[in-house]
């Protein structure tokens, strides 16, 4: 037989846990309210974008739900898929590689680049951007497939598997397959490499030291 401590000490366990359940799907739904009203807000805030902007900024809402920034002028993601950062902006710029489109979405993974490829990647693709002390390269192109297409050419010419020029011949060949015969190469697809996370970043050295 259960004595009249035990009984009290399993009710006060069942309260107890009964009161962390609910707190936690408190948690859940208020989570769930803030996602929906910053998908809400950032709905609202591309409204007013260019058509281009828009639609591509509300093509990344549409793959990885709410921003985790909305800003008048740009929504923020942060770890999304194999993303570090994803950055659409209102403003476009105007690119004629490999046709001309707009730029928009940037998407950042950690990757250390040898300097001596940095030359060799900006005669590439003027869209992919390296941050040596930070550790991390970038594309920003119109939407994530073509991100993919350009990070893995870029790998492909830091490893040695490809020359530049062969690399803007691949871009060329796999974006009109795209448009003409509706076929997404699998460069397009995913990363065809692992980003260097927490291991990229480059702080270089100090070089004026104070006098003793």
């Amino acid at each position: 037989m259960q004595t009249k401590t035990q009984v009290i000490g399993i009710a006060l366990l069942a309260l107890s846990a009964g009161a962390a359940t609910s707190a936690n799907a408190q948690m859940m739904d208020g989570k769930m309210m803030n996602n929906s009203n910053m998908m809400s807000n950032a709905t609202n805030m591309v409204a007013s974008w260019p058509m281009d902007t828009k639609k591509a900024a509300k093509m990344v809402m549409t793959k990885f739900g709410a921003p985790d920034e909305a800003t008048a002028s740009m929504l923020v993601w942060h770890n999304k898929g194999p993303w570090k950062r994803i950055i659409a902006s209102r403003t476009m710029t105007t690119h004629k590689f490999p046709a001309m489109h707009p730029d928009s979405v940037e998407e950042f993974v950690d990757y250390r680049v040898p300097l001596d490829k940095y030359d060799d990647l900006a005669r590439f693709d003027g869209s992919v951007n390296v941050d040596r002390t930070r550790g991390e390269i970038s594309a920003r192109c119109d939407a994530d497939t073509h991100n993919f297409l350009a990070l893995n050419l870029a790998h492909d010419i830091i490893v040695g598997k490809r020359s530049v020029a062969n690399a803007r011949a691949f871009y060329g060949m796999a974006v009109k397959m795209e448009k003409e015969k509706m076929k997404i190469h699998p460069y397009m697809m995913r990363l065809n490499f692992q980003p260097h996370r927490n291991r990229s970043a480059d702080a270089d050295k100090v070089t004026i030291h104070p006098k003793k």
